[in-house]
C-alpha cells in the first residue's frame, strides 16, 4: 500500500466519520425534543381530567427549566473531559426512562421527582453536540454544518406534537402518549 492509498484511505474514513456523527447529533438531538416537550403536550389532559392542577405544572415546569439551564452550563465544563459520543447517548436515555416512569406516576411527587431527573439530563444534549461539530468540522465549513444540525430543533419540535396527538387519539391515554417518547429516547440513545 502506497503513501496515496493511505491518505486516501484516511480521507475516506474521516468522511464517513463525519457524515455518521452528524446525523447521530441530528436524530439524537430531535429526540431530546420528544423528551423534552412531550409534557408539554400532555398537560392540557392531565389538568382537565384533575391529575395535576394548573398551579403545579407551572411548579413543575419553573423547576424543569431551573434545572435544565444549570445542568446545561455544568454539562458544558463536564462534556469537555469526557467522551461526548457516550455522555449525549448516556443524556437521552436517562431522559427517555425519566419520561417513562413519569408516564408510570400518577401523584404530584412521582411527577416531580421524574421531570427534575429528566431536566438534569436534557443538560447532556447541546454540549457534547457543540463540542463533535467543532472537532469534526473545520472553521471554514462550520457555518453550514452547524445550519444543517441546527434544523434538528424544529424537527423535533414539529413531529412531538404530532406524535403525542396521534398517541392520545388512538390509545385515549396520556400514560402511553409519556411512555412512547421515552422509549423513542432509550432507543435512540
Amino acid at each position: 500500500m502506497g503513501k496515496k492509498d493511505g491518505v486516501d484511505e484516511v480521507q475516506h474514513r474521516y468522511k464517513y466519520w463525519r457524515i455518521r456523527i452528524l446525523y447521530n447529533m441530528y436524530f439524537g438531538y430531535a429526540v431530546f425534543y420528544f423528551t423534552r416537550k412531550s409534557l408539554t403536550f400532555v398537560a392540557p389532559v392531565l389538568i382537565s381530567k384533575h391529575i395535576l392542577s394548573a398551579t403545579s405544572f407551572g411548579v413543575i415546569g419553573t423547576f424543569f427549566y431551573l434545572f435544565y439551564g444549570l445542568s446545561k452550563f455544568l454539562s458544558g465544563i463536564i462534556s469537555d473531559r469526557v467522551n461526548a459520543r457516550y455522555f449525549m447517548s448516556t443524556g437521552l436515555i436517562i431522559t427517555g426512562v425519566a419520561n417513562i416512569f413519569f408516564g408510570l406516576s400518577s401523584h404530584f411527587l412521582g411527577f416531580f421527582i421524574f421531570w427534575l431527573i429528566n431536566a438534569i439530563f436534557q443538560g447532556w444534549g447541546w454540549p457534547p453536540c457543540a463540542k463533535l461539530l467543532t472537532h469534526w468540522y473545520p472553521r471554514s465549513e462550520r457555518g453550514r454544518w452547524w445550519s444543517l444540525w441546527n434544523t434538528c430543533h424544529n424537527v423535533g419540535g414539529a413531529l412531538i406534537p404530532l406524535l403525542i396527538s396521534f398517541l392520545l387519539l388512538t390509545f385515549a391515554s396520556w400514560k402511553i402518549a409519556m411512555i412512547v417518547p421515552g422509549v423513542l429516547g432509550v432507543v435512540m440513545g
